[in-house]
């Protein structure tokens, strides 16, 4: 019903447009044109099919299999093993060793000695012997004739040295060479060969058989129910309803609306006050 009359609605307003070009080709009102009377409406019509429609099902299976589970059992067995084994020997060993020996012998050595010899010799000299006089110098003297006044003069002590030949005892010191004897040590080292006796340590090895147990894994397998449960997948086909809608045209009348007058917008009265008996 809806489509129905979003149709009806849709052809009013092409009729509606029709008749407002009609207006504007012949420019008269009412138009003069010729309107159609029927017009073809197309309405879908909804209808009901059904389809068949697949889904999956999960069913669930219990299912007895046999397993095989691995027993696994030690079994003992013997063999024999060489092992090494290490020995520590003292052996007697024997070498030559250079042994150093130091011999010291004394030497006659001849070495010479500067002694100091003193002896007094007579040596001449001569000294200088002062001696005193008294003498009698002027004091001034005359600048023109250079002579001094007789009342100028004083009396000087004036000493004088004299030479006086003496002999001194002088102690002269010289170096006297002398050839001394003094022993010397010398020392020699010579060698001697002396075998000297010593205990190596040796290690030997030797192989020793040895029997050891071990423990072998033996495995066997048996076979043991067990229930197993599956989910196994099923398609169940079911009819489904489904809305189809179909074209259908119909042959309908036209309805034309009136001519609107555009005029100015009235006025809204007043409200009027209402009775309290009316509006009960």
């Amino acid at each position: 019903m809806r489509i129905r009359m979003s149709l009806a609605m849709a052809a009013c307003v092409l009729m509606a447009a029709q008749t407002a070009s009609a207006c504007g080709t012949c420019h008269k009102t009412p138009c003069v044109v010729a309107q159609p009377a029927y017009q073809c409406v197309t309405e879908l019509v909804p209808y009901t099919v059904y389809k068949k429609q697949w889904r999956t099902e999960y069913e669930t299976v219990s299912k007895t299999v046999m397993e095989r589970i691995p027993v696994t059992n030690y079994v003992e067995r013997q063999r024999v093993v060489c092992k090494p084994v290490y020995d520590t020997v003292d052996v007697p060993v024997q070498r030559v060793v250079c042994k150093p020996i130091q011999e010291t012998d004394y030497v006659t050595q001849n070495y010479t000695v500067c002694r100091p010899v003193q002896t007094t010799q007579q040596v001449q000299s001569c000294e200088y012997v002062p001696s005193t006089q008294y003498v009698t110098v002027p004091v001034k003297k005359c600048f023109l004739h250079h002579k001094s006044a007789c009342g100028d003069c004083k009396v000087v002590a004036k000493t004088t040295y004299t030479a006086v030949p003496t002999v001194k005892d002088v102690v002269v010191t010289q170096l006297v060479r002398e050839t001394q004897t003094r022993q010397v040590p010398v020392t020699r080292t010579r060698y001697v060969q002396e075998v000297v006796n010593e205990v190596r340590k040796v290690t030997q090895k030797r192989m020793v058989q040895e029997v050891v147990v071990e423990k072998v894994p033996v495995v066997t397998w048996t076979c043991q129910p067990r229930v197993v449960t599956k989910q196994v997948p099923r398609k169940v086909c079911e009819q489904v309803a489904v809305t189809a809608y179909k074209k259908v045209n119909r042959v309908v009348p036209v309805t034309y609306a009136a001519p609107v007058e555009y005029a100015a917008p009235a006025v809204a009265p007043a409200p009027q006050a209402v009775a309290p008996s009316q509006q009960g």
